[in-house]
């Protein structure tokens, strides 16, 4: 009996050691060990703050909570695990109205090659999606990512992928647009939206399900090209008429080792194309809300190898654009800096950025970001 005991209590130990899982996301965990090896839950937390002024709103100026978020994730055998995760849910001015499943799903993971995922979670999409705002190479996530989702990019359903050397394929159903989907409503949608993603990485590999990340600053050697698809019918609509959504991405990442071992140059890419054929889904009355255009957008970063205090500089410039079919098309450059702490788990961000909104005569918004991160 005292042994029995004695066996369970070590099991259950906590082991202080930091921790990152291969399965889902890059950031460190607090990790327990369960009956054996191979068994465990690890628990970590995220947040990042913001503050934010527009000086042509009479000087606004707001601290913001960005995004407060509990991991947690567990396997049961060595096969068989599961994520939850939860995030703040924002009102339109961006007041925080409460916590939100983010993730919640069931990981089976058979080989290297062929894995299957299932229930609340992102699904095959472009990198900014699959990074998410935490492992971005800027701190605000890019606009032309427009994708439909339930709640931060992620939509309910499952997905096959594997890893087949250097080449990684990723195929799922999902809700997609539905009459219960607030951010895409849809009566007329008549099956699951179809997402699929193919990726093919020259140098490095990013091993596991998600990209992890869009800057690796300097413990990587990337070039990557991935390339998504996404379809749903009858998922558009105006309120009268319905049409088909089809969503179609390139992406590209590149980085590596500049004029030092530890310098690192960051170029990043990727184009789109939203048709909603012919639907106008921006109306105020009864349109719900997918994109429909051409969007772009490129980024280039350079982390110096030279330490300022606690970390490292690394200035940061990204230019977007989104030809709408249907409403304002949008422009934006930003410029700024991040200092680099202890990479995507501790880091400040200040930023620039300049938005030009064409609605039938020019809209200029300008804006000045600080921006705080830490992982845990």
């Amino acid at each position: 009996m005292i042994s029995a005991l004695q066996r369970g209590l070590a099991a259950a130990t906590c082991t202080f050691t930091l921790f990152g899982s291969s399965s889902a996301f890059a950031q460190e965990f607090l990790r327990f060990n369960l009956w054996d090896d191979d068994s465990w839950i690890s628990v970590g937390a995220g947040l990042r703050g913001q503050f934010i002024t527009e000086p042509e709103k009479s000087g606004l100026n707001d601290a913001e909570l960005a995004n407060a978020r509990l991991y947690i994730q567990g396997q049961l055998t060595k096969k068989v695990g599961f994520t939850y995760n939860t995030d703040i849910d924002q009102a339109p001015n961006g007041d925080p109205t409460g916590m939100q499943t983010l993730d919640a799903m069931a990981r089976f993971e058979f080989h290297d090659e062929f894995n299957l995922y299932g229930g609340r979670m992102l699904p095959p999409s472009d990198r900014a999606n699959l990074d998410g705002p935490f492992n971005l190479g800027t701190w605000e996530f890019p606009f032309v990512s427009a994708y439909p989702s339930i709640f931060d990019g992620r939509d309910n359903g499952g997905a096959v992928w594997g890893d087949i050397g250097k080449f990684k394929y990723m195929i799922g159903g999902y809700q997609g647009c539905t009459a219960d989907n607030n951010t895409c409503f849809s009566r007329e949608a008549n099956g699951p939206l179809v997402a699929g993603r193919v990726q093919y990485d020259f140098w490095d590999a990013e091993d596991g399900y998600y990209t992890y990340s869009s800057d690796y600053y300097g413990k990587k050697k990337i070039l990557s090209v991935g390339v998504v698809g996404q379809f749903q019918s009858g998922a558009a609509t105006d309120g009268v008429r319905s049409g088909d959504f089809t969503g179609f991405n390139v992406d590209v990442l590149m980085q590596h080792h500049a004029f030092t071992a530890h310098d690192n140059f960051t170029i990043e890419g990727a184009y789109y194309i939203y048709d909603t054929y012919g639907i106008d889904t921006s109306t105020a009355d009864g349109g719900n809300g997918l994109a429909s255009g051409n969007a772009w957008f490129i980024l280039t970063s350079y982390l110096i190898d030279h330490k300022v205090c606690i970390g490292r500089f690394e200035p940061v410039f990204r230019y977007q654009e989104f030809d709408h079919d249907f409403g304002p098309d949008q422009v934006e450059y930003s410029v700024g800096s991040n200092f680099i702490i202890d990479g995507h788990d501790a880091l400040l961000s200040a930023l620039y950025s300049h938005e030009n909104i064409d609605n039938f005569g020019d809209r200029n918004v300008d804006r000045f970001i600080l921006g705080m991160q830490l992982q845990f």
